[in-house]
């Protein structure tokens, strides 16, 4: 029964960029569906997944899959205030879904939340070009103008790090969720006890990317730095320089010892890899791999020693089909 998604058609606009074989890809098609309660179907039986065909049309091989660029996500201090903001058309499931954002603020007391609402994708759109990104996003599918899967795919463009979830009253956008990265797909009428567990691993994983950070020690201070802002770390003779996403830089003092000692509080977070001998990158901000260079967000590079490509690229791979951007740090 092979069984494979059209990897032209269904891969092509996944949200993560990587490099992996197509057994791989396989394994990581299945993966996503499977988390959506789906069936798989064999080629001859169309009508649910109509993209999927035989996995012995293609070869093994490499693909390069798209990224959707992000920019910047405002940063936050103090007790990791969680601001959500709520999009959805019908004011009926509008008012509910406020109404049990309100009750799950009443259960846990103990965490701070904010909630912006917005009836229309374009007014979200314009409140973040203005202000600035949020930590989650509660959408619907279907909305006039711009459906929630096109607000997903315009919110990327701006926002790197916000979740996405989904509520909305028809599972066909299921799959599309998947190429803006969701974080969650809810089915209308929202049961409560689903949505607040929703709400809890938003929060959970929220609070684990603000409490992730690297202190950095510079002439003057010692810099507190999420890890989610370094892009990568380079050494330069005793010094480490740390490319941040809003593409400042910052310089460390020297170092005594090795790098690899020198960078140890960066490299105990997952998502970071150690590139030969003078490179730590944020496997995140990686959009491309080549046998000789990591491309990165923000156009930058940093060289890939001949011996390392085919464990850079593993790694890369492996760190996006065992969650991106949602993955443990």
């Amino acid at each position: 029964m092979g069984i494979i998604a059209d990897l032209a058609a269904f891969c092509s606009d996944l949200v993560t960029p990587r490099f992996v074989d197509s057994s791989c890809l396989l394994c990581y098609t299945i993966d996503v569906i499977a988390k959506q309660g789906l069936r798989l179907f064999p080629a001859s039986e169309t009508g649910v997944l109509q993209t999927f065909i035989h996995a012995e049309k293609y070869t093994p091989g490499m693909l390069r899959l798209k990224k959707i660029p992000r920019v910047h996500k405002i940063k936050r201090e103090g007790d990791y205030a969680l601001q959500i903001a709520l999009c959805d058309d019908e004011i009926t499931s509008h008012e509910r879904t406020m109404d049990l954002i309100r009750q799950y603020k009443q259960i846990h007391s103990e965490r701070t939340l904010s909630l912006s609402s917005f009836t229309s994708g374009k007014e979200l759109i314009n409140h973040v070009d203005e202000h600035g990104g949020f930590d989650l996003y509660i959408l619907d599918c279907i909305m006039p103008g711009m459906n929630g899967i096109e607000l997903g795919a315009a919110l990327r463009m701006r926002d790197d790090m916000g979740f996405l979830i989904y509520l909305t009253t028809s599972p066909d956008f299921a799959l599309d969720s998947y190429r803006v990265d969701a974080f969650d797909y809810l089915l209308k009428p929202v049961r409560s006890e689903l949505f607040f567990q929703s709400l809890d691993k938003a929060y959970r994983s929220f609070s684990q990317i603000m409490q992730a950070t690297v202190a950095i020690k510079t002439t003057d201070s010692i810099r507190m730095i999420p890890i989610t802002d370094i892009r990568y770390a380079e050494r330069i003779d005793k010094h480490i320089d740390y490319h941040l996403t809003d593409n400042t830089v910052i310089h460390s003092t020297s170092f005594n010892g090795s790098f690899q000692n020198a960078v140890a509080g960066l490299l105990a977070h997952k998502r970071m890899l150690l590139v030969g001998s003078s490179f730590v990158v944020n496997l995140f901000h990686v959009t491309e791999v080549t046998r000789s260079d990591l491309l990165l967000t923000g156009n930058l590079h940093v060289p890939v020693p001949r011996r390392m490509y085919d464990t850079v690229k593993r790694e890369w791979a492996d760190f996006w089909l065992n969650g991106g951007r949602y993955h443990a740090f």
